[in-house]
């Protein structure tokens, strides 16, 4: 029997609320490693971007342990500035072709690259947001 895999959702990202509730008990590291599979992140390139020595993620995966709020804040963002151009660009092959490439409104530097700070984050949602419009860039 084929199994079909089975899109995970995740608006709820931009639940703040419900979002902060999740980072201050320590949001579990399976939610990260069924994101990264969703999409089709590696177990590297998620520990680069949630700035997580990747052995030391490993054993947080292995053990089923929780993200410091640290780690859980920047799961989240990454999480959210994903969603946010997976609904522009519909596929996560174009949103993570997107994400990657270097943009001049970010100086030169990849949206991922851009949103490993919260005001980061902002600006590159800002430029999703300017494409929408049909700001071209």
């Amino acid at each position: 029997m084929k199994s079909h895999k089975v899109p995970v959702d995740y608006s709820h990202v931009h639940d703040n609320a419900a979002m902060a509730q999740k980072v201050e008990e320590g949001l579990p590291v399976l939610d990260v490693v069924k994101f990264g599979q969703e999409v089709g992140f590696t177990v590297d390139e998620l520990a680069r971007l949630i700035h997580i020595p990747p052995r030391t993620y490993a054993r947080r995966v292995a053990a089923r342990s929780r993200l410091k709020v640290p780690e859980g804040e920047r799961a989240v963002r990454i999480m959210r500035v994903y969603d946010r151009a997976r609904q522009l660009f519909a596929t996560h092959d174009n949103t993570r072709q997107w994400l990657n490439s270097t943009l001049p409104a970010l100086g030169g530097r990849t949206p991922l690259d851009f949103a490993q700070t919260e005001p980061g984050a902002r600006e590159v949602e800002a430029v999703i947001e300017r494409l929408e419009d049909g700001v071209v860039m």
